[in-house]
């Protein structure tokens, strides 16, 4: 089957109902809707020079996947290309996705993966147009199968990060996935529960644009300090991100006494909550950690949504594994680019 690919550098030039006809059909997460791309378009989390969406048709025009791309120059927060691939770490890559997307994808309608060699032959045009040093996908599942298909196309895979989630579907409530745990963390999270209502914590979820933003990136900030990683959350630019994401975001409040000690940014697709991020004050909180309430909160959310699936992105493996979720490793699969081809791209 012959598969032709267009490519549009800016949201505006999409076909919106050919996109969201892709992302809708394959299930892709909030990180492939068009509200997200668009709001890191109009506020990039992280330094991007030049972006492109690639929408991938069949013979018949019918769109079968999409793809976003992005080409980055000395952008790695997370020490991915530092630590893993030194010798991109300081030079222009194309890349897909954006670091904020902890687990990537070419999100492909069932029955048409014949057209990924049309999407990354246009990937690796334009990385060469654009004068990336190398160029492919990042965070991509190594149970995926993409990832098998482009260690075979020669974009070969490494193991870069590990990510988490767990399977809600079958939890009816709180309890019952309390019930998952062992006797010891059950335990724990239940006597943090207790001790959070005896100090007057109160919960609140609302639309993240009518929450409190700032509160959220000033605490952010400071828990992700002990990482090195401040800079993810950008003052200013991260709270216009997350309200542009309209009722896709969504935050969750700690508070006592009226002062915030604790929050936690919330994604939601059609099938999954996503932990995004949080942050907290545990000296503002006696004998108990917030983080914990946090992460009950976003699960007893999750049930009570019907979303069978909850994503927890990377890092703190430790509380993660011992909470009943599951880990993935996630790839890296960049190829060198080579000379400069004529270009086979076609563009809205």
């Amino acid at each position: 089957m012959n598969f032709s690919v267009a490519v549009a550098t800016r949201i505006a030039e999409l076909d919106p109902e050919r996109w969201d006809q892709v992302v809708d059909r394959t299930g892709a997460s909030i990180f492939y809707h068009r509200v997200f791309l668009e709001a890191f378009e109009k506020f990039p989390l992280h330094p991007v020079e030049k972006a492109a969406y690639l929408t991938v048709c069949a013979a018949d025009g019918e769109p079968v996947a999409v793809l976003p791309a992005f080409l980055t120059h000395g952008t790695d927060p997370m020490h991915v290309l530092h630590d893993h691939l030194p010798g991109e770490a300081d030079e222009p890559v194309l890349l897909s996705h954006v670091w904020h997307c902890y687990q990537s994808t070419l999100p492909t309608v069932v029955g048409n993966a014949g057209s990924w060699p049309a999407a990354v032959t246009v990937l690796s045009e334009l990385a060469g147009q654009w004068g990336a040093a190398a160029h492919g996908f990042v965070n991509v599942d190594r149970l995926d199968p993409l990832s098998a298909w482009l260690d075979r196309a020669g974009h070969t895979g490494v193991d870069i990060e590990v990510g988490w989630g767990t399977d809600l579907s079958g939890c009816p409530s709180i309890d019952v996935y309390l019930g998952r745990l062992s006797a010891k963390r059950r335990g724990i999270m239940r006597q943090y529960l207790r001790r959070g209502d005896s100090a007057g914590v109160r919960r609140r979820w609302m639309p993240a644009r009518d929450g409190d933003l700032d509160g959220f990136v000033r605490l952010a900030r400071h828990t992700a300090t002990k990482f090195d990683n401040a800079d993810y959350y950008q003052p200013g630019l991260f709270q216009n991100f997350v309200a542009h994401l309209g009722t896709h975001a969504w935050l969750e409040e700690l508070r006592i006494d009226g002062e915030l000690v604790g929050a936690a940014l919330v994604l939601f697709d059609r099938r999954r909550t996503h932990f995004f991020a949080s942050g907290f004050d545990l000296a503002a909180c006696d004998r108990f950690s917030p983080f914990y309430l946090l992460f009950a909160g976003v699960v007893e959310e999750g049930i009570r949504r019907g979303l069978p699936w909850l994503a927890a992105g990377r890092r703190n493996p430790d509380f993660k594994r011992r909470h009943g979720l599951t880990s993935t490793v996630l790839r890296a699969h960049l190829a060198r680019t080579g000379p400069l081809m004529s270009a086979s791209v076609r563009a809205f």
